[in-house]
Order: C-alpha cells, then structure tokens, then sequence
C-alpha cells in the first residue's frame, strides 16, 4: 500500500504515535503499588454523590454530558457534538436538575441546541458528579428526574500573605474528526485573595464513522472567563464572568443548525460561618443570544421558499440561600431559591422579507422556592433524611403573530385563539422525601427512599401555538402544539440500595419504581386546525402536549473487584422500563439495557485499561412518538496514562486512547435520527456512532 503523507501523518496522527511510543516505554520495579479507587467514585462525606473522574475515562467525543455514560443509570440523548441532552433512568432534559457550578442554566434556544452542559467545556471540567437516586430537596426546584452538578476546575486560595501563581494547561486531538480541544487557567492567589483567568478553544470537523461520514457534525466553540475571590476566616466572596461563544456547529437531529450562541454570565457567591451556623448564598445573571439556520451549515432546502433562520434570546436570574445548622445528630439545611427566566424565538426567511413567526415572545418562567432538610443519624444504626420543599411556578406569554397568520385562515384561527386565551398560569407544587438507612455491618449499608416529586410544564410544552418541532430537543420528527392548561407532573418514587463495600471490593445495587400522574406527552392532535395547519407544514399527523399517566422502572449498579496486587474490574449495569400506564404503549426515547465492563492495571506511574461497552437491543419503543427500533451492540475501548513529571509544585500527565477498536458501525439508541441530505447516512436513519478513534491529552498543573 502507496502512503500518502499528507493523509496519514497530519500533526494530529503524528501527536497520537509518539503518544502511545510514550505509554509503551516499559516499568521499572519502582512502579509496584496498590490500585488506587475506581474511576467513578463515591464522595466519602455525602455517601449519595457519584462522581466521574475526566482524568480517567476513555471517552473522547466533545460533549461533556458523553461522561454520564460512566455513572450507573445515566446516559445522554445526541443531537450533535455540541448537544448532548442528560438522561437518568429514563427521563431527560426538562426533568433533570442540572447545575453548572451551582446554577441552573436557560437554553437560548426552543429546541435546547444548547442544554446545560454545552456551558461545561471538557477542557475546563473539574468533575461531573450524578445524585444517584432520589435527589434531597435541597438540591433544587424541580429534581423529578434527578440531578447532575457539573463544576468547573478552579484554583485554591493560596497559604500566606505572598502571592504565589498556579494554575492548568489540559489540550490533545482525536481523529475521528480531526479535532482539538484546549484549555487552562492562571491563578494569582496568596491567603486571602484570588485572581483567575481561563479560557478553552474547542474545534472539529465532521465525525468519520465504520461506513463514511457523519455529515453535520462540525463544531466550534470558545470559552473565556475572569474570577475574583476574597477570603477571611469566617466568611469567602467569589465572583466570576464568563463568556461562550459557539460558533457554527451541527445538530444534525434537528430541523436547524447552530449559527451562533453568544452567552454571557456573570456568578456570585458567598459562604460564611455565624455561630453554629453555615451560610450560602449564590446569585448569578445569563444572558444568551441565540441564530440557527438550516442552509448554511448543512445542505440546503432544494426549495429556495423553506430556506429559515431563527433568532432567540433567553434571559435569567438565578438565586438560592441556604443556612445548615446542627441539630439531633445530624444537621438541618433550610433555605429560599429561584429561577426567573425569559425567552423569546423568532422564525424569518432570507429569501422573503416578509415572511416570519413568532414561535415564543415575551416569555415568563419564574421559579420561586423554600425548602427544609433534615439529616443524621436516628438510634444505634438506623439514619434518614427528611425534606420538604414547596416551589411556585409562574408562566406567561406574550401576544404572537406571524406572516402565516395575515394570509391563511388555519394559522390564523390558531394565532387569535393563542391571544385570546389566559395565558398567565400559576403552580404551586410540593415535594416530599423520605430516606431511611441501616447500618447492617461496618462494610454494608441498606437504605429505603421514598419521595413526591414535581415538575410543572416547560414553556415549548404550554406554549407552542403553531405546530412546529420546537419541543426543547425531542428530536422524534413529529411536529406538535402546546397546551396551555397543562397539570403539574407529580411522581410517587420507592427505592431500594446497598452499599457494601470491603477493602478491594464494591457492589451497589439499586431497585427503583416511579409512578407519575400528569406526565407530560405528545399525543395525537384532535383538533382539525391543528391538523389542517401541520399538514400544510409536512406532517399530517401532528401531537399535542397532554396529561397522561406513565411509569418508570429499573435496577442499575456498580460492581468492582481486585482480582491481583495490580489489577482491578469494574462493571456498570442499567435497566429502566419507561411505559404508559393509560394506553399500551412506552415512554419515548428510554436507554435500552446496557453494561460497561473495564479492566484496569495500575503501576505507580502508568496505568492502562482495557473497557467493553455492551449495549441490548432497544424494542420497547414508543409507538405515539413513530420511534423505531435499534440494535443491539458491543465496542472495545482501550485507554492509558503516563505519568511524565511529578514533583512539589508540577504534574505532568499524558493520556491516550482508542475508542471503537475494531471500527465498528453501531446506531445508540439515544441517537436522534438524520435530516440532512447528502451525507453518508440516509435522511430517517438514526445517526451512527463515532467511528475508530485515535486520541491523546497531555495535561498539566502548577
């Protein structure tokens, strides 16, 4: 075979061979030592926090939320590089509680292009931490499907009154799509104050997979960011600004790509100790600016007439105080948070100046909550948790119109019935948690949780008036209306764990049951406007947002196991049946049966391991949401570190991978399906998996 150089040694291959010549060099007797911790561990203080080390995974795709796929009962819904949705036992984007150092983030968008995650580049992730199970109320204001805390890596607070500089430099490349990541931070810092700045560049072209390419799915997005903290010794005051700026990036699951975000955030917090008592405070302002298109980025309409771009902007403010106490062994936590957010999405033609809608304007979503917490231990063995918390939620939207609606009857009926309704809606919701734990033996742990949980209706879901696939990332290709009478979800959740862990050896089983009343889904539109209007739009059979009943249950855990002095298996098992309890049917878009099997070797300055993904055929599909069916499948993944530099004030560390070995051609379920033409995956498929992929980070702190 006829090497050209210019294809098989770009700097990227060449980075990657002296990366695994590194890995290869041999040990030396001094490398003998004891297995540290598996990669995903659990936070020994709280006891229900499961975090993923970055350091340590072999997952190389962009997203930060591809990480939850190392935590026991997660997963991620793809829409594109840059969107990847988080998913815990079945439910996902609204449902879950995701906080991004501490706060709770708006899209800018409708159709969530950039979830909470898209704002935790990996290059600046410090640690994606999952609650497993039934989320404390403390956590925030609508937790039904759990929570997920991502926080960015930051410097410390420096040990005297000179000031010392420190900081990181984490950067590499992949193949899969000839991309590369960067990112760091310089920290100026003596006993009492703290300078930072930071700043990430993320970069790649379209993934390659088994059978060609995934046309599509280029991204680009930079992140920059300036904090400031103080500190006395009772009392610390941080503040930080932040800037993203995604540039144009594909989200081939869905009708448009992404032009641009430009998002600006601005995060405070305060921590003190008064007494016996603990205060936080946190207060922080988002302000986002969103374009999408779909003939830029992708290949366009063949019809000039359905070329679009959106304009969409969202505005926020986020609060939460809380003060912790202690009180009968254990601690109380009480406290106030909120949410107030602003939206508003605008739909336009270049093509025809006259032509637009209104998809959301003057959009309110203000979340008002107080909570109480109690923790600690009961008589001998026996612990709980008990928690209350009560959350308003008020919703409202402006007046809507569009160009649709000046010359056609149907959009028009729509338009005058959005307006003339009563818009303004308001929530008051309750959530309730109970856990009880025993301690059985030093070693094992039992715990039974029960809890009431809430979620009132998203804006897309109440507020959708045209029938348009603007439904915040479902990605099912069906278009849908909004309801805006819609009930609160409540779920009624029952839980069963043990934690049992002895010196080399772990299991944590979980059995979970949730019952929900009012869960929010598309069914079939009734309304012959409605359908009328949708037909027109490309979908005869359009859904509208409604209240049904529905029912999620599973069993997930971790197992670990030191087989030798430096060898070591971990094993990740998830299961969860999401169904309709009113009609035959299940929940759309669940993660089917799967297990992550990883073995590890561990010397002192290298290790290696050796992961095989497996993933069951997913056939318990929703037939409302037209979902199909998806194979089943098995990927072979290798990755390794090297320890290259260690002393008082450096670490060098390099790390390597191949994901795919042996270049498989696979289809996750959680994929959403391909809209765009002319790309080696046909127009209805589900999007493939990356292909083999070759990648190396080199990562250093001071």
């Amino acid at each position: 075979m006829k090497l050209d150089p210019k294809k098989h040694f770009s700097p990227t291959t060449t980075v990657l061979a002296l990366s695994f010549m590194i890995m290869a060099m041999p040990a030396t007797a001094e490398d003998a030592v004891e297995l540290p911790g598996m990669a995903v561990t659990e936070q020994a203080d709280e006891g229900i926090n499961y975090r993923v080390d970055p350091s340590r995974t072999g997952i190389s795709r962009p997203g930060s939320a591809e990480l939850l796929k190392r935590t026991p009962g997660a997963n991620v819904n793809f829409n594109g590089p840059l969107t990847g949705i988080a998913q815990y036992r079945g439910m996902f984007g609204n449902r879950l509680n995701v906080l991004v150092d501490g706060i709770n983030i708006n899209s800018g968008g409708p159709n969530s292009m950039d979830p909470p995650l898209h704002y935790m580049p990996r290059p600046r992730l410090g640690g994606l931490e999952i609650i497993r199970g039934i989320s404390p109320v403390s956590l925030g204001l609508e937790t039904i499907g759990g929570t997920v805390i991502a926080n960015q890596k930051r410097g410390e607070f420096g040990k005297g009154d000179d000031f010392e500089v420190g900081g990181y430099f984490d950067g590499g490349g992949q193949s899969v799509d000839d991309g590369y990541s960067i990112g760091g931070t310089v920290n100026l810092s003596n006993a009492r104050h703290r300078i930072e700045l930071g700043g990430s560049l993320e970069d790649g072209d379209d993934t390659e997979f088994g059978d060609g390419i995934i046309a599509d799915t280029a991204y680009e997005r930079n992140s920059y960011d300036l904090a400031y903290g103080y500190r006395s010794a009772a009392q610390e005051f941080g503040i930080k600004f932040l800037r993203n700026a995604t540039g144009a990036t594909g989200t081939p699951a869905l009708p448009m790509d992404i032009v641009f975000f430009d998002s600006d955030f601005i995060n405070g917090d305060y921590h003190a100790d008064i007494g016996n008592l603990a205060l936080e405070a946190k207060l922080a302002y988002s302000n986002i600016d969103h374009q999408m298109n779909n003939f830029e980025h992708r290949a366009p309409p063949a019809d000039p007439a359905r070329f679009r771009f959106t304009n969409a902007d969202s505005r926020g403010w986020y609060y939460t105080i809380k003060a912790v106490k202690p009180m009968a062994d254990g601690k109380l936590s009480f406290g106030a948070d909120g949410n107030l957010a602003r939206h508003n999405a605008t739909i336009f033609s270049p093509n025809n100046s006259s032509f637009f809608v209104q998809n959301f304007n003057d959009i309110n979503r203000d979340r008002m909550g107080f909570f109480g917490e109690w923790s600690g231990d009961l008589i001998g063995a026996w612990g709980s948790e008990l928690g209350l918390r009560y959350t308003r939620v008020e919703s409202d939207a402006g007046l809507v119109d569009g160009s649709p609606a000046q010359t056609m009857a149907g959009p028009r009926q729509l338009r005058d019935r959005f307006n003339n309704a009563d818009r303004n809606k308001t929530d008051n919701n309750i959530d309730a948690v109970t856990k009880i734990n025993y301690r059985i033996r030093p070693d094992l742990k039992a715990e039974l949780g029960l809890a009431r949980k809430t979620r009132s209706a998203s804006y897309q879901e109440r507020y959708l008036w045209l029938p348009l696939q603007a439904t915040g990332g479902l990605a099912d290709g069906n278009n849908y209306v909004g309801n805006i009478d819609l009930d609160p979800e409540v779920a009624y959740d029952i839980e069963l764990s043990l934690d049992w862990r002895t010196r080399g050896f772990y299991l944590t089983p979980h059995a979970f049951y949730r019952r929900v009343n009012d869960y929010i889904q598309g069914t079939p539109a009734t309304d012959p406007v409605v359908v009328m209007v949708s037909t027109a739009n490309g979908d005869p059979t359009p859904l509208q947002f409604s209240n049904v009943d529905a029912q999620f249950y599973g069993v997930d855990l971790e197992l670990g196991y030191d087989l030798l002095s430096h060898w070591h298996i971990d094993t990740l098992l998830s299961f969860v049946r999401g169904e309709r309890r009113d009609i035959s049917d299940n929940i759309y878009r669940v993660a089917p049966p799967n297990a992550t099997i990883a073995l590890s070797h561990q010397r002192r300055r290298w290790s290696a391991t050796l992961e095989g993904e497996f993933y069951a055929r997913q056939d318990k599909i929703s037939q409302t949401n037209e979902e199909t069916p998806s194979a089943g499948y098995g990927l072979l993944n290798l990755f390794a570190q090297y320890t290259l530099l260690e002393d008082a004030r450096t670490t060098a560390t390099l790390r390597a991978g191949v994901d795919n070995v042996f270049d498989k051609t696979y289809s996750p379920h959680l994929n959403g399906t391909n809209r765009v033409r002319m790309s080696d995956v046909a127009v209805g498929n589900r999007l493939p998996g990356s292909g083999r992929n070759l990648y190396a980070r080199l990562n250093v702190e001071f």
